[in-house]
């Protein structure tokens, strides 16, 4: 018997699945997804404890309110993409952040690495896959889907390879290697995704973070947190072209980005790219810096910098003030508390 399917309910199943496909098509004006951090396994690596802690988590998420559906997420931490090209991970003093001690110092050096196959089975794109696999054998389910080990994007990824400062100055001082190393960087990419699309038979739902679901078949999600660095022309010479590599290989994009990036929302807007989602934390970036890409129907997943600002007592506050006060498109994504549970009845009428 297909476990997860008894769980979720297989004609719930396929509603809400149809239903998150017609929201990304532009159907709705926001979606909400209710999440619970019990039972949770994030930057866990100790493979029998996800195993054990995945079930229940899956059951305790099939019984929320809003768009649910059943993931795995083989949350790593945020440096496996640059684990591919070398250079040492470590915990810092706390045990609880993962660093990457950069493999190359200069661009020369970067130019002149070559990363690991996509399938290292040491590596963790094929760790996530074989959890992914262990978890739908024992879940008896071919209905499983899988959130990426930490998908970051081009410019992230060359930023934790080699010496960020160095990766910045070298955009000024030797910007033709500064793209060829960054072409580098996207064909691993495009090979690391397309990899994990592969051997899930498509179904990839999004990045380690935020949790909403993005069908592989629509797109990539993927971080690209060296944008708050770059000035709208930097971003825009080193930046998007490298969005537009993405997108002709997986079609939408879905970025996640928590710094201060409404400086580039024109050039974004105006690239011809097909921008599905972008998340975004008030006050680092604010929704009237957006109006392009709010023109262009973009789905925002919002957040709030709570101890930098005085204007909304909690990011709920500030998820009601957006959908009173603006035209956005969001998905949101509260905790299962009162206050969350609240929100969702709220504003359940306005899902598709």
């Amino acid at each position: 018997m297909d476990q997860l399917l008894h769980l979720y309910g297989e004609e719930r199943y396929h509603r809400t699945l149809d239903r998150i496909t017609r929201f990304w098509g532009g159907e709705g004006r926001c979606l909400i997804s209710v999440l619970t951090w019990e039972a949770g396994y994030r930057q866990t690596f100790d493979d029998a404890v996800i195993l054990e802690r995945a079930p229940e988590h899956l059951r305790r998420m099939a019984a929320l309110p809003g768009a649910q559906m059943p993931y795995l997420f083989a949350d790593f931490g945020t440096v496996s993409t640059a684990k591919y090209w070398g250079g040492t991970a470590r915990f810092d003093s706390t045990g609880g952040n993962l660093f990457i001690d950069p493999a190359a110092r200069e661009i020369e050096e970067a130019l002149a690495l070559m990363p690991k196959p996509v399938d290292d089975p040491a590596l963790d794109g094929a760790h996530g896959v074989r959890l992914w696999k262990a978890l739908s054998a024992r879940l008896e389910t071919d209905s499983l889907w899988l959130r990426s080990p930490d998908m970051q994007g081009v410019l992230n990824t060359a930023g934790l390879i080699m010496n960020q400062e160095e990766l910045l100055m070298a955009m000024y001082s030797e910007p033709e290697s500064v793209h060829a190393f960054l072409d580098k960087v996207c064909d691993f990419l495009i090979g690391y995704a397309s990899y994990l699309r592969r051997e899930t038979a498509d179904r990839l739902c999004g990045n380690i973070w935020p949790y909403t679901f993005l069908p592989s078949s629509l797109g990539l999600s993927f971080t690209e947190d060296l944008m708050p660095l770059l000035s709208p022309e930097l971003y825009a010479e080193f930046g998007i072209p490298q969005l537009k590599r993405l997108q002709a290989a997986f079609g939408g994009l879905h970025i996640h980005c928590c710094g201060d990036w409404g400086r580039h929302a024109a050039n974004l807007a105006s690239a011809g790219l097909n921008i599905l989602a972008m998340e975004f934390h008030y006050p680092a970036t604010r929704i009237d810096e957006l109006r392009p890409l709010v023109d262009q129907g973009v789905v925002f997943i919002p957040y709030l910098m709570q101890d930098r600002q005085q204007d909304f007592a909690n990011v709920y506050d500030y998820w009601r003030w957006l959908l009173q006060h603006t035209d956005a498109r969001c998905w949101f994504l509260p905790n299962d508390d009162e206050e969350g549970r609240a929100f969702y009845e709220e504003f359940k009428g306005l899902m598709p």
